[in-house]
């Protein structure tokens, strides 16, 4: 019987490439990300075809196209699925003991898709959510000095930043911290606290109607950095914030828009940040989207590179 399409997946994209004669050229994130020069197309002088080991996908950044091991047999033979399962059969490289790997926009996500609702509405705080008590401008001078030991301008936090007072849950007391609005709520950093206060987080989305470039943060504070760095308060183009990497096919909508020709993304250098970059690449599909983080590889994110460079 011929090996089924859930089978199929399970093989490792890495290996299979070995076994078809490619290597990588290069390695990052720990052998998690393998770039090659491109095995479905010629002329690829600098390596530009990635897998990611861990999600079990590749993207071709020259083609803007990418999926499972499938899709890649189907785009190196021009062939159907059938006879890119027939050929995987025949390397042999299909095992039983293989498990298959948790990929995004697949049925074995496991909490990468949200339900229909879920994604409408945003992310649903659980029951017990903090309470918004009041939100002023930027001012406390405790607030102010966190915001200085994350190397972050103040009159670029002031244009987006609140000072807001919250109440946990079942407790008496009520505190501030620095928030910045994510759809039915604020994001709330003070030096002891991270977390979202209210009861829908989504993504923010900051417009500039006139310009063709979007750029995309993980989290607010990373937008203030890039605002610190350009030593401006008023960003080049429009900027979408994703507030955690969970919201990520929120921001779909707005790369797949025609009007940005220049999308830069600004993710972490962990584990979260490369699966919601790969997932962002392969599903809005778009050529002109560019990975910033070879910018700053060496750091854990923009800000810790900022850090980094100024201590």
């Amino acid at each position: 019987m011929l090996m089924n399409s859930s089978q199929a997946k399970c093989i490792p994209i890495a290996e299979y490439l070995s076994r078809e004669g490619f290597q990588p050229a290069r390695t990052r994130q720990g052998g998690r990300e393998l770039w090659y020069h491109s095995p479905v197309r010629d002329g690829d002088e600098h390596p530009s075809f990635k897998v990611d080991t861990t999600l079990n996908l590749w993207f071709d950044h020259g083609l803007a196209r990418g999926g499972n091991i499938i899709e890649l047999v189907k785009e190196r033979f021009q062939c159907d699925v059938r006879d890119a399962l027939y050929h995987l059969e025949k390397t042999g490289l299909y095992s039983p003991a293989l498990s298959q790997p948790k990929l995004f926009g697949g049925r074995a996500a496991d909490g990468a898709r949200r339900d229909a609702k879920s994604r409408l509405a945003g992310e649903k705080e659980k029951e017990g959510a903090i309470e918004l008590v009041s939100s002023s401008p930027l001012k406390h001078p405790a607030l102010l000095q966190y915001l200085t030991k994350r190397g972050i301008d103040h009159q670029a936090a002031r244009k987006y930043l609140s000072q807001i007072a919250f109440k946990p849950p079942r407790n008496a007391g009520t505190y501030f911290a620095l928030g910045y609005p994510a759809g039915e709520g604020f994001e709330a950093r003070n030096a002891l606290f991270k977390g979202f206060v209210g009861t829908g987080k989504s993504v923010t989305f900051h417009d500039a109607s006139e310009s063709s470039l979007l750029q995309v943060f993980e989290g607010f504070m990373d937008f203030l950095t890039y605002l610190t760095l350009k030593k401006t308060d008023t960003p080049e183009g429009a900027v979408l914030v994703l507030n955690s990497t969970n919201l990520w096919r929120h921001a779909l909508p707005f790369l797949q828009d025609q009007r940005f020709s220049d999308i830069r993304l600004y993710l972490d250098n962990d584990a979260a940040g490369t699966a919601a970059t790969d997932g962002l690449m392969l599903e809005a599909g778009r050529s002109c989207i560019q990975d910033m983080r070879k910018h700053y590889a060496d750091a854990e994110d923009l800000n810790a590179w900022h850090l980094s460079r100024s201590s």
